[in-house]
C-alpha cells in the first residue's frame, strides 16, 4: 500500500487565474460539460489564492436555513 502524502504534481498548464503554461500543476478535480470531462489543473499560487478564498468563505458566518 502507498501512502499519499500530499497532491502529486506534474508539468502542465494552469486552468485558473494565471492561466500559466509548463508550470508545476496538480489536478483538482474533473470539469464536467455537456456530456464531456476534462482534469482541472492548478498551480500552486493559484490554489493558495483558491484556499484562501475557500477559508474565507467558510468563517463568514451565515444564517441557517429554515
Amino acid at each position: 500500500m502507498t501512502l499519499r502524502t500530499g497532491p502529486r504534481w506534474v508539468i502542465g498548464d494552469c486552468w485558473l487565474g494565471c492561466r500559466g503554461t509548463g508550470v508545476w500543476v496538480t489536478w483538482l478535480g474533473p470539469v464536467q460539460w455537456e456530456g464531456q470531462h476534462a482534469p482541472l489543473m492548478t498551480c500552486a499560487p493559484c490554489l493558495d489564492r483558491l484556499k484562501a478564498q475557500a477559508l474565507a468563505y467558510f468563517m463568514t458566518p451565515r444564517e441557517l436555513s429554515a
